[in-house]
């Protein structure tokens, strides 16, 4: 069934401007820092990065390791809302934010054109939360898609399918449920993928998915080593943990060959540019061909 809902898009101009953010610097971009959870600026000089906000308990949310919209919300008094980023990656403004600070919402899954979320309603309430996946329409309207009392917590899109995890309280783990997004109204329906999960991350490695333990990444056909953070970017697996000194490194690796192709120190973030993996560090800024070339 799909609901529409208004959310509140329009505030007073104070408020607004909280989050209309920009750069002018010629060499500085904005930049989520995925260990920290926070956007910030980076200068691709200086390789210096700084936090946006700076205010205690506010993080952001994105799709993926970055997207071109991104959730903020404080962790303790909600105020969550939605931003957008230019594709100059020079300026943020904020699009919605949700009527009241009882209810949440996060990123949930995207193909790069969809984007999907999910909203836990009067979230301070433990015993009536409502749970939702929605998306936006063209007004910014939230539109419900699907409404459950189960605790939604990652998700990913392969082909026109949305697979999603959600937590088992009772056996402490999760399970795995399929959506078909062609599917509508009525016609609509779940289906349970795969249960006792013992973690929440699904990944679409090449259009398969893969489901994950504590330090695998896996299917019926292949396994991978699992970090704190992974990214499948088309032969390629980029990864983000602190290593044995406990210093934040990102190792690019090979998922034909299983080959490490790259590591580097201190690490913000990484994109997918015309074929070259850059990765932006704060010791640096390297470049990776997907082909598997360092310079």
């Amino acid at each position: 069934m799909i609901i529409t809902i208004t959310a509140c898009n329009k505030k007073s101009e104070a408020e607004s401007n909280l989050y209309q953010d920009k750069v002018s610097g010629e060499n500085e971009i904005l930049l989520y820092h995925l260990a920290k959870q926070q956007m910030g600026t980076y200068n691709k000089s200086t390789f210096q990065w700084k936090p946006l906000y700076e205010k205690e308990n506010v993080f952001q949310y994105v799709f993926g390791n970055a997207s071109k919209f991104v959730v903020s919300g404080n962790s303790i008094e909600n105020n969550f809302v939605l931003l957008t980023v230019s594709e100059d990656q020079k300026k943020m403004t904020k699009i919605l934010g949700m009527k009241n600070n009882q209810d949440i919402f996060f990123p949930l899954a995207d193909d790069g054109s969809n984007y999907y979320y999910v909203l836990y309603e009067d979230e301070k309430n433990a015993n009536e939360i409502k749970r939702s996946i929605f998306k936006l329409d063209d007004k910014n309207n939230i539109e419900i898609l699907l409404s459950t009392n189960e605790m939604i917590t990652s998700g990913v899109i392969i082909e026109s399918t949305l697979y999603y995890t959600a937590y088992d309280q009772k056996n402490d783990s999760y399970t795995a449920y399929s959506f078909s997004l062609d599917e509508k109204g009525m016609n609509a329906k779940v289906k349970v993928v795969k249960e006792g999960l013992p973690t929440r991350e699904l990944y679409n490695v090449k259009g398969e998915l893969y489901f994950s333990s504590e330090n695998k990444i896996f299917n019926n056909e292949r396994t991978f080593n699992k970090k704190d953070e992974n990214f499948f970017v088309d032969h390629l697996l980029v990864q983000f943990f602190p290593d044995a000194n406990q210093d934040l490194v990102c190792i690019v690796v090979n998922t034909e060959t299983n080959e490490e192709l790259g590591r580097y120190k201190r690490p913000v973030n990484f994109e997918n540019i015309d074929n070259t993996l850059v990765i932006y560090c704060e010791d640096g800024l390297f470049t990776l061909d997907i082909g598997g070339q360092r310079s």
